[in-house]
């Protein structure tokens, strides 16, 4: 059966209306609203129309207010709003209320409906067109019931929110002024009856301030003593969301911070965040606002705020609020006893876990962009500076720090803090706290500046860059954070350490960031930190690191004062063995000078723990120290000999046999070597390049004119070595120990333009890749200056790290190993003694 013939209601109350019968309307009336269903098919059947014209029937005020219940009802939902559209019903309701003052039933129905009517923006504008803010504003002057304020209040909020053309006109009322004192007289009543006003006057303030007009603020300080603003921290002490949301809002207008902090609202935040089982983004980001004045800031540091901050950083469940957090402490950089405080809690532990998760992005961020271009160019690590913000009532702040800032710079002219260092907002209104998204230390997209073309552009990359683009700011005050420490003239303990220094490296590494450069070269500068660098291997991994020559630079000075040179003294005498031999092997990076070198390596024993190291091949100091070696030699400025030809102790003889007779001549000879193996050569370019060849081939000698002929003690690959080098050919791609061999034979045979060739050839052929093998055959040929050299250019060539222990571990490998380190000890000391 149709719906519509179980709810006759329509027809009825069309015929009570033609009869005027008020008590049949009554009753058709009491029927929709005790059934629901009825009603809303009532509704839908266009008996709506017929219930917005009874709101006529001044005359009845039953009837008018079982009609004004029913409306209200129904027009929670849009679909009968939309049905009521272009009605009379604005001008009857708000007539309601002008007029009808003794019945308060009528008048708090009649203000319910003017709120659920003014959830759509058309109803809403012809509410304020028809006179309804100003009718409720008169109804809010008079002494009347609790419930009617609250559906007045709530219509007044309602229009607000929907309707922004009625906003000028609430502000100049002064409604937002009597809400805030219905609020503080109302508090001050103990009675329960009284929470829901209180709860409906929060909803309506918080819903004024999320425009962030100064002009609301000024109408919540109340009527005396700023009571408004007073009651509302108290509704917060007593963990009301909605005046959290209040204060809330009301913290992102500056000029009314300063005042709440007089009122506790920051002893209040601090308490709901410790008590707290979740964590509120809206207390979170008020703390972090209030840093921003000097006032304020004092008195978080008083009620122990920078400790929360600090423990909440740790928390990696919170790891979403820790950018704002660190904005927040970034605050405190130019107050001393803040400082001291947030290095006493923790504060380094936060940053290395920053600069370390730091890295790990940079890492992924070189993966995954690496085929992809910057628009335009930029340095290494883009500097992400921040811009100037806006808001939308024209105030501007500063959210930059500058970087070179240090107490007795020209920037920095007093050690105090400014009384409103700039906070950038937080926050853009979203309310979802399980989004990361929603938190952003930029100002919203309504107060950007038109003319910031870099923020602009980073806008246009996409929303999937927002969460992103927090980071880069989380790592700009990370970086703000260490910079401030750095500064420091006093020691701060453990900035020095392995795992501060070692994050910081990391980081330069792999961003190379100059601001994290200069970080690290300010902490380098401090002497009180030259030990604890020495002493954990720094220079070793400074010498790897992007602006190394300005880090080296720095250590050098401060090592070779008197004061350095001291302490360096007493470690190597008296100090644990660990940090012995970490300093030894350190002094040559950073001791330029010949006496100090001296003193440290000779005199007290400094070289002889470099030896041993590097007679160690499993200390962890052994590739270091090979580099420290090598260091030591430049310095020392030694300089391998010229040779210009090899020094031969032992030749061979060059007695040849006796002539027996002349012999006819053959245009090739075939040399048989003593492992058998035979070489052909060009008889006539032999006996032109070598007297001693032309002598045996065709001289009075019995291999005069023969095709083959015995030559001793000569290897093929030598002999070809020479072979090629008298036709005149290439051999750059023969071995050393052949070249060498070939100069020997060159030797020999008298062929002396032949052997400076080869001797020039051999030299300088030498390289990290046979070292070893020239110093080798130069060993066990007696060849006593090659030998000298190839130790000196091992010492003393430009090569990698990696090629330098490379070189090394081939002369670790051979049988004359120890003889190799006695030699390098023997050229250290003949010109470290020099005097």
């Amino acid at each position: 059966m149709d719906e519509r013939h179980n709810c006759p209601i329509l027809q009825e109350l069309v015929k009570c209306i033609k009869l005027e019968s008020k008590g049949g309307i009554l009753s058709c009336l009491k029927r929709l609203k005790d059934d629901s269903r009825c009603c809303k098919q009532f509704v839908k059947d266009g008996g709506i129309d017929i219930l917005v014209n009874l709101l006529r029937y001044f005359h009845n005020t039953k009837v008018l207010n079982m009609t004004l219940s029913i409306l209200a009802d129904a027009c929670m939902n849009s679909d009968a709003r939309k049905k009521v559209r272009g009605s009379s019903i604005a001008i009857y309701v708000v007539s309601i209320v002008k007029y009808i003052k003794l019945n308060s039933s009528i008048v708090c129905r009649a203000c319910r409906l003017i709120g659920n009517l003014s959830e759509c923006d058309w109803h809403a504008k012809s509410l304020c067109e028809a006179g309804a803010i100003q009718a409720l504003i008169n109804l809010l002057q008079l002494d009347i019931y609790v419930y009617i304020y609250s559906m007045a209040i709530r219509a007044i909020r309602i229009i607000w929110n929907t309707y922004e053309g009625s906003r000028e006109e609430i502000l100049e009322s002064r409604v937002i002024f009597r809400i805030t004192y219905i609020l503080v007289s109302t508090k001050e009543k103990s009675d329960k009856k009284y929470m829901g006003l209180i709860e409906t006057c929060l909803k309506a303030i918080c819903a004024f301030l999320a425009t962030l007009d100064p002009r609301v603020g000024e109408q919540l300080r109340g009527e005396k003593d700023i009571q408004g603003y007073k009651t509302i921290v108290q509704c917060c002490d007593m963990n009301n969301k909605v005046a959290i949301r209040c204060l809330y809002n009301l913290c992102q207008i500056a000029e009314y911070r300063p005042i709440l902090g007089n009122f506790g609202a920051i002893e209040s935040f601090i308490a709901l965040i410790k008590d707290s089982l979740e964590l509120s983004k809206e207390t979170l980001v008020s703390l972090c606002l209030f840093c921003r004045e000097a006032v304020n800031r004092a008195k978080i540091k008083m009620a122990s705020g920078l400790e929360l901050m600090l423990s909440l950083l740790k928390d990696t469940e919170n790891e979403k609020y820790h950018p704002m957090l660190l904005h927040a402490l970034a605050q405190f950089v130019y107050d001393d006893p803040s400082i001291t405080i947030m290095v006493k809690n923790g504060l380094l532990d936060v940053l290395v876990v920053r600069l370390k998760k730091m890295v790990t992005e940079d890492v992924s961020n070189e993966r995954t962009n690496v085929s992809k271009k910057r628009k335009n160019d930029s340095p290494p690590s883009r500097q992400t500076q921040l811009k100037y913000n806006k808001t939308n009532l024209e105030r501007f702040s500063s959210d930059y720090y500058r970087d070179d800032w240090s107490p007795g710079s020209a920037t920095s002219v007093s050690s105090s803090p400014p009384s409103t260092p700039p906070l950038p907002f937080y926050d853009s209104i979203e309310t979802d706290e399980s989004d990361e998204d929603n938190y952003s230390p930029v100002c919203s997209d309504a107060e950007m500046m038109d003319t910031d073309d870099d923020i602009e552009e980073s806008q246009n990359e996409g929303k999937e860059t927002k969460s992103s683009n927090v980071w880069e700011y989380a790592n700009v005050w990370t970086l703000v954070l260490l910079s401030r420490l750095s500064h420091s003239n006093d020691p701060i303990d453990r900035l020095a350490d392995p795992a501060t220094i070692e994050a910081l490296s990391a980081y330069i590494r792999h961003a190379k960031n100059p601001r994290a450069s200069r970080i690290l070269t300010r902490i380098i500068r401090n002497g009180a930190y030259l030990m604890p660098l020495l002493k954990q291997g720094f220079v070793f991994e400074a010498e790897t690191l992007y602006g190394s020559e300005q880090y080296m630079r720095q250590l050098c000075v401060l090592a070779e004062t008197g004061g350095a040179v001291g302490e360096l003294t007493s470690i190597l005498l008296r100090g644990e063995e660990a940090h012995k031999l970490v300093i030894a092997v350190s002094i040559p990076f950073v001791i330029k000078s010949r006496y100090i070198l001296k003193s440290l390596l000779n005199n007290h024993g400094g070289l002889q723990l470099i030896f041993h190291v590097l007679s160690d091949q499993q200390h962890v100091l052994h590739e270091n120290a090979i580099c420290s070696i090598c260091r030591l030699a430049n310095t020392l400025e030694i300089q391998p000999e010229i040779i210009e030809k090899c020094q031969i102790t032992d030749t061979a003889s060059t007695d040849f046999p006796r002539v027996y007779d002349n012999h006819p001549k053959l245009a090739t000879v075939t040399f048989e070597l003593d492992d058998g193996t035979t070489v052909d050569a060009c008889r006539q370019t032999l006996c032109q390049k070598s007297d001693a060849f032309s002598a045996m081939l065709e001289g009075y000698f019995s291999e005069s004119g023969k095709k083959r002929v015995k030559l001793r003690n000569t290897s093929k690959e030598a002999l070809n070595t020479l072979l090629l080098a008298a036709n005149g050919a290439t051999f750059e791609n023969r071995t050393i120990e052949s070249l060498l061999d070939a100069v020997l034979l060159a030797d020999k045979f008298l062929m002396a333009d032949i052997s400076d060739i080869l001797t020039e050839s051999s030299i300088s052929q030498l390289n990290y890749k046979n070292f070893s093998k020239a110093w080798n055959w130069a060993k066990a040929n007696s060849c006593h200056e090659l030998k000298s050299s190839c130790v000196k250019r091992f010492l003393t060539a430009t090569m990698t790290k990696p090629e330098k222990v490379q070189a090394f571990k081939d002369f670790s490998t051979s049988e004359g190993f120890q003889e190799f380190l006695d030699e390098i000890r023997k050229i250290i000391n003949s010109v470290l003694c020099q005097r």
